[in-house]
Order: C-alpha cells, then sequence, then structure tokens
C-alpha cells in the first residue's frame, strides 16, 4: 500500500511539473487592443463646457462619496487652463484650476495648486494617462495622496476616467467619472 501511494504522488508530481513547464514556455498571443477612437484629443474634448458625474468608492469598492463636476477648458493649441467645479453629495463646493501644456506628440504637463509637482499625462490611442500627486483634505489634515488616473474617450463621445489613488503604495480608492460634452 506504501508502495502504491508512493508511486501515485510520484506521478502526480510528474505531471504536475510539466504542465507547469508547459504552462510557462506556452507562448501567448498579443493582446487585440480594441481602440474606438484613433487618438484622444485632450484639446478637443476640454474645450468649453463639459459635464460629469461621478463617485469615489473605498478599497472594499464601496462608494462613499458622490458629486457632478463642471469642466470649462480655454486652450490654444498647445496649451490651456482647464477650471473644475465639483458639487459634492453633501453640499461641498470644491474648484481647481488646471494649467495644462503638450510638452510633446503625446505627452502633457499639468500644474494646480493642490498639485504636488507637475502632474505627467501621455496620450496612447484613445486613451489619456495621468500621474500626480494631489494634497487633500481628509479628517481636517492635509494629506498628500498618489494618482493613477486614466481616461478613456468612446466613440459617442463619452469619456470614462478612473483613478486610482494609493499613500505609501497602499491602494485606498478610486475614483469614477463619465463626463459628455
Amino acid at each position: 500500500m506504501v508502495i502504491f501511494t508512493h508511486r501515485i504522488i510520484t506521478s502526480l508530481s510528474i505531471i504536475t511539473l510539466v504542465l507547469t513547464i508547459t504552462g510557462c514556455s506556452h507562448e501567448q498571443s498579443p493582446k487585440q487592443d480594441t481602440n474606438t477612437m484613433t487618438t484622444f484629443d485632450l484639446v478637443d474634448f476640454f474645450s468649453g463646457t463639459t459635464i460629469g458625474s461621478g463617485f469615489v468608492q473605498d478599497r472594499s469598492g464601496e462608494i462613499i462619496r458622490t458629486f457632478e463636476v463642471v469642466t470649462t477648458g480655454d486652450f490654444n493649441n498647445d496649451s490651456g487652463t482647464l477650471k473644475e467645479v465639483f458639487t459634492w453629495n453633501d453640499g461641498e463646493i470644491e474648484n481647481r484650476i488646471w494649467t495644462l501644456s503638450r510638452t510633446g506628440e503625446t505627452e502633457w504637463s499639468g500644474s494646480a495648486p493642490d498639485v504636488v509637482g507637475t502632474a505627467l499625462g501621455k496620450i496612447k490611442d484613445d486613451k489619456l494617462r495621468w500621474s500626480y500627486t494631489l494634497t487633500l483634505k481628509v479628517g481636517g489634515k492635509n494629506v498628500n495622496l498618489k494618482f493613477d488616473d486614466q481616461m478613456w474617450i468612446s466613440r459617442t463621445g463619452v469619456m470614462v476616467n478612473h483613478a486610482k489613488f494609493s499613500k505609501f503604495g497602499l491602494h485606498l480608492g478610486d475614483v469614477v467619472v463619465s463626463f459628455h460634452k
């Protein structure tokens, strides 16, 4: 019985090893990019007024706050300002004015009074990805949170923005916004 059990364990170990090696060596075909638009055009989308609705969720996925946002963009080719007015579900009004500049064919930089340093953005096809640190008031204290902010524009002109925020590398939550002209 011991020899029989040993043979089964040995056989299963060999099968597992072979499957692991074959699985690791299997070359997967590259993921197809299903773009709906050739290029995300920041100036075109944010010039004039856009309206958005969104929410903040904690790291467990629970929605903890909702908001409406109106943006007004004033651009002159490769630079401009984007004014944001957030109206939160608890009645708080928050304003932010971004100064944005194109720094390369697909790169942008941005600054705002509550942004630490410079926000860096890169366009790839129908997506725009920003990386920045934002100072927010949390419990009466200023807290710097790192944002990984991704925007995607659909063929219908709706732009969805999903931003993950973290502190010390620990994911704390997400902001999701849907914009339209």
